[in-house]
């Protein structure tokens, strides 16, 4: 995989450049720092082309996060687990919130271990795909 990093090129301002009027009475303010963009064609289109070749091999599958034992359909599975989870919670606190005071804390009390319960699940399932990507890098250490 080809990362591209470029340093940024800081220019001092004075902020009496911009137009500001500077008071006497107030001292030195300190002069900002501006940020300028690459403007070289060569840089831009060598950012390009490496975006370019990493979005090949992202489709054509090299790119892989968690190794080959962990496959797309299971990250779905783990980020719908979290969506259930935060749905879960948004619904449960509003129920709680309807009740009457006096049956709020049972009702929080039941509604955490529902949460808990799930949350466990949705542990299991990241140490599953983390025992795979290590598993994975172990095999490939031993070769």
């Amino acid at each position: 995989m080809v990362v591209f990093c470029r340093g940024v090129r800081d220019k001092v301002r004075n902020p009496q450049s911009l137009g500001g009027k500077h008071n006497q009475n107030q001292g030195q303010a300190a002069p900002t720092i501006q940020h300028s963009f690459l403007t070289d064609v060569s840089d831009v289109h060598d950012m390009e082309n490496g975006l370019l070749s990493l979005l090949n091999d992202f489709h054509s599958g090299k790119l892989q996060a968690f190794g080959n034992e962990c496959s797309i359909d299971q990250m779905e599975h783990v980020r719908e687990m979290q969506e259930k989870l935060a749905c879960l919670h948004f619904d449960l606190y509003s129920e709680v919130d309807e009740l009457p005071e006096d049956q709020r804390k049972m009702a929080s009390d039941t509604n955490m271990d529902k949460l808990l319960l799930n949350l466990e699940e949705l542990s299991s399932s990241i140490q599953k795909l983390n025992l795979a990507e290590t598993q994975e890098i172990s095999r490939t250490a031993n070769v």
